[in-house]
C-alpha cells in the first residue's frame, strides 16, 4: 500500500498537445503536427525520433476494429492479428512487452501485452490522431517502450474550447465481408473557462468471409461498445481536467480445436448468445478508465512550463468456454500511472525537459489462468531528461536519458520433476541513454543520425509463467532468473517533408544482449507440467534469453505528378520495409514480418478523392525453430470519397467506399500465432458516411 501512495503522490504527466500549427509557404498552407513524443513542441522534422502519424481522416476511412489493423500498412509496422477483436501493433519485428500502447501519454493498462489473444482496450474511432514513435523519444515512456510507442491522441481531456462553442461529428460504416456495422459520435463544447467532451461508439460484425468458396472463418465475430465523458477548466496559461471512459468487447478466438458452425441465439433478456459448436473460447472484456491531465505554461522562473497526466484503470476479461458457457480463465488488472514533466530555460546552449513517472500494477489471474500465472504486483519509478542544443551550421544536437527502478513480486516456477513453485521477488534498475544529430540540408530536407542504449526489465509473464493458456493453445514456462535486456541501436534517417516530392528513409541496426523471446521447444503438453511430452494438446513455450541482431529499413515517398486546372492533384506514392532478425546461435527470431513493397496513385480534389494501391508481401522462409514458412500475397485496394454540403446548411458530409483484397487472395499473416489455421478476410467493401456540425 505504501508504494501506491508514493506513486499517487508523484502522479502526473506528460505534455500531450494534440494541436497543430500552420506555416505559410508561398501560396500553400502546410500543416505541421506537434509530435507528442517530443517534450519541446517539435514537429517530426525537428526531432531525431522516427514518427508515423495517422490523422482523423485516415482513421475513419480505415474503419479498423483494432489499433494493429489500423496501423498495419504503415512502413515498419505490422499487426499480430490473433483475432478480429485482438491485434496489437508490431514495430520493426518487436511486439508485446517492447511496444507501449497509450492514450494521451498514459498506458492502456490492459492485458494485451501478456498474450496475443488479449485485445487492446482503446478504440481507434475515439482517436483524433495516432502517433507511432521510434527512437530516442521513447525513453520518456519506460522500459516497455524499447521497440516503440503507439500514442492515441483524443480530446477526452480538452485543452481548449471549440470555435463557435461546439463541434460534433457523427460517423457510420458498413462492411460486406462480415456484415458488420460501426456507429460513433464525438462532441466537444465549451466557452472561455470550460471545455467538455463526449464520445460513444458501437460496432458489431459476424464471422468474416474468406477468399474463394471456403465460406467464413469461424469465431471471428466482434461486439464492442464504449464511450467517455471529460472536461477541463481553462485558464489563460493552461488547463486542468479529467475524464472517465468505458470499453467493452466480446470477440471469438478462431483456429481452435474445432471448426464447426456458429449459432447465434437469443437469451431470456434478449441478448445474443454465441454458441460455437466445436470451438473452444471467446473473450468478454470490460475496462473502466479514469484519467487526469493538465498543463501550465508561461511560468516565471527556471521552469517555464509544467504538465502532468495520470490514470487509474480497472480491467477484467473472462475467457469463456463456448460449449457450456463456463468461465475458464479470468485476467484482472488494476493499474495506476502518473507523470510529471517540466520544460526548463536555457542552461548554456541547452534547452530541454525533465520528468518523473511512476506506476503500480496488480495483476490477478483466476481459473485456468491462475494455473498460468499467480497473482503479482509490479512497481516502477523512473526519471528522465531530454535536452537539445543548436551546434551551428544547421545542426541540432539532441540527447535523452532515463533511469528507473522496477520491483516485481509473484510466484516463481522451476520445471524440475513435476514442477516447483516458490514465492519470488525480483528488482531491476534499467538505465538508458541516447544521442543524435539533426542536419537541416535546406529545401525542407533533413538528415539525422542517432545512437542509443536502451534497457528493459523482464515482465511478470516472462519471469513467472507456469502453465497452460487454453486461448492460445500454449503451455508457457517463465524463467525467474531472467536478466535485464539491453539493446544497442544505430539509426539514420533522411526525409523531405514538403514540396512536390516528399519522402522518408530510415535504416537501423539493433544488437540485443540477453534478448527475451518465446522459445518453441517442440514438446507438447496437457493441462499440467507432468503431462509435457506425454499429451499433445498444448504447444510448450519457454521464455529464454539469447543475444540477437535486428537490421532493417523503412521507406515511403509521395510525388505530385500533376496539378489540374480545377485544383485537383494527382499523386504517386510508394513504400517498402524490411527487417531481418537472427539469434547469435545461428537461428532466426520467430514471427518476424517479411519484406513488403507497394505503391499507388491518388487523385485529390476539394470534393473528390479517388485512388488505388497495391501492396505485395513476400514469402517468409527465414523462420524460427518449429515455425513454418508463409506464402506471400498481393493486396489490391481502391477508394472513392465524395465531400459535399447539404442544401441550405453549412454541414459538411463525406461519403465513401473503400475496397480491400480486391483480388480475393488467400492472405496469411506470418506474425500471427494462428497463421496456419486462420486466413485474413477476403474481398471487402466498406461503405461509410461522416458528418460534422
Amino acid at each position: 500500500m505504501r508504494s501506491k501512495t508514493v506513486v499517487m503522490a508523484i502522479a502526473a504527466g506528460l505534455f500531450t498537445c494534440s494541436s497543430a500549427f500552420s506555416q505559410e509557404n508561398g501560396d500553400d498552407e502546410v500543416e505541421y503536427f506537434i509530435i507528442t513524443g517530443s517534450p519541446l513542441e517539435q514537429t517530426a522534422a525537428e526531432t531525431t525520433a522516427t514518427v508515423a502519424t495517422v490523422d482523423r481522416d485516415e482513421i475513419t476511412e480505415a474503419g479498423a476494429v483494432t489499433l494493429g489493423e489500423l496501423l498495419a500498412r504503415q512502413p515498419g509496422i505490422h499487426q499480430s492479428s490473433f483475432a478480429a477483436g485482438a491485434s496489437r501493433p508490431i514495430i520493426r519485428g518487436l511486439d508485446n512487452f517492447r511496444v507501449r500502447v497509450q492514450e494521451n501519454g498514459v498506458g492502456s493498462h490492459d492485458a494485451s501485452a501478456l498474450s496475443e489473444d488479449h485485445g487492446v482496450s482503446i478504440d481507434p474511432l475515439a482517436a483524433q490522431r495516432i502517433e507511432v514513435v521510434r527512437g530516442p523519444a521513447t525513453l520518456r515512456y519506460g522500459s516497455e517502450a524499447i521497440g516503440g510507442v503507439v500514442n492515441v491522441i483524443n480530446n477526452r481531456i480538452p485543452d481548449a474550447a471549440p470555435e463557435g462553442g461546439y463541434d460534433v461529428e457523427a460517423f457510420g460504416m458498413y462492411t460486406t465481408v462480415d456484415d458488420g456495422y460501426q456507429f460513433s459520435g464525438v462532441a466537444d463544447f465549451g466557452g472561455n473557462s470550460f471545455a467538455g467532451h463526449l464520445d460513444a461508439f458501437i460496432r458489431e460484425s459476424d464471422d468474416y468471409d474468406i477468399p474463394g468458396d471456403e465460406g467464413t472463418q469461424e469465431s471471428t465475430y466482434v461486439e464492442q461498445s464504449g464511450g467517455a465523458i471529460g472536461g477541463s477548466a481553462l485558464f489563460p496559461n493552461g488547463h486542468i481536467g479529467a475524464s472517465v471512459s468505458f470499453f467493452a468487447s466480446e470477440y471469438g478466438l478462431p483456429g481452435g480445436h474445432g471448426h464447426g458452425e456458429e449459432d447465434h441465439d437469443e437469451d431470456h433478456d434478449g441478448d445474443e448468445e454465441h454458441e460455437e459448436e466445436g470451438h473452444d473460447v471467446f473473450i468478454d472484456m470490460q475496462q473502466v478508465r479514469y484519467q487526469v491531465g493538465g498543463r501550465f505554461g508561461g511560468l516565471n522562473g527556471f521552469f517555464n512550463e509544467v504538465s502532468f497526466a495520470g490514470g487509474f484503470t480497472d480491467y477484467i476479461h473472462d475467457e469463456i468456454e463456448v460449449e457450456d458457457g463456463e468461465i475458464g480463465a479470468t485476467f484482472d488488472n488494476e493499474e495506476l500511472e502518473g507523470r510529471l514533466e517540466a520544460l526548463h530555460g536555457a542552461i548554456g546552449p541547452f534547452t530541454g525537459a525533465v520528468g518523473i513517472q511512476g506506476r503500480t500494477r496488480d495483476l490477478t489471474a483466476a481459473g485456468e489462468a491462475g494455473e498460468l500465472l499467480a497473482p503479482s504486483e509490479t512497481r516502477a519509478l523512473g526519471a528522465f531528461l531530454f535536452e537539445e542544443a543548436d551546434v551551428g551550421n544547421g545542426a541540432t544536437f539532441q540527447m535523452a536519458g532515463r533511469i528507473e527502478h522496477v520491483e516485481i513480486d509473484g510466484t516463481g516456477f522451476r520445471p524440475i520433476g513435476m514442477g516447483i513453485e516458490f514465492p519470488a521477488s525480483r528488482d531491476f534498475t534499467p538505465v538508458s541513454g541516447s544521442a543524435g544529430l539533426i542536419f537541416d540540408l535546406g529545401s525542407d530536407m533533413y538528415l539525422s543520425g542517432t545512437v542509443q542504449i536502451t534497457q528493459r526489465a523482464p515482465d511478470v509473464l516472462e519471469l513467472f509463467a507456469k502453465g497452460p493458456h487454453e486461448a492460445t493453445e500454449t503451455f508457457e514456462i517463465g524463467d525467474p532468473d531472467l536478466d535485464i535486456e539491453t539493446a544497442r541501436s544505430f539509426e539514420a534517417t533522411l526525409e523531405r517533408i514538403d514540396g512536390p516530392v516528399r519522402f522518408s528513409l530510415a535504416a537501423y541496426y539493433t544488437s540485443f544482449a540477453d534478448f527475451i523471446y518465446k522459445d518453441f521447444t517442440g514438446i507438447e503438453c496437457g493441462e499440467d507440467f507432468d503431462s509435457c511430452g506425454v499429451e499433445d494438446e498444448l504447444t510448450q513455450i519457454v521464455y529464454s534469453q539469447e543475444d540477437a541482431d535486428f537490421i532493417g529499413f523503412e521507406a515511403s515517398a509521395e510525388f505530385d505528378v500533376a496539378t489540374l486546372d480545377n485544383g485537383g492533384v494527382i499523386t504517386l506514392d510508394g513504400m517498402a520495409d524490411y527487417v531481418r532478425a537472427e539469434l547469435d546461435s545461428g537461428g532466426n527470431v520467430p514471427r518476424i514480418p517479411p519484406f513488403r513493397v507497394g505503391g499507388g496513385v491518388t487523385y485529390e480534389h476539394e470534393r473528390v478523392t479517388v485512388g488505388t494501391s497495391l501492396l505485395h508481401v513476400t514469402e517468409q522462409d527465414d523462420v524460427g525453430a518449429f515455425e513454418t514458412p508463409t506464402d506471400g500475397y498481393t493486396d489490391l485496394r481502391a477508394r472513392l470519397i465524395y465531400r459535399f454540403q447539404m442544401p441550405n446548411t453549412d454541414t459538411p458530409f463525406e461519403v465513401g467506399v473503400v475496397a480491400s483484397n480486391l483480388l480475393d487472395e488467400e492472405m496469411r499473416n506470418h506474425s500471427s500465432f494462428k497463421k496456419d489455421e486462420v486466413l485474413l478476410p477476403g474481398r471487402n467493401f466498406r461503405l461509410f458516411v461522416r458528418a460534422r456540425f
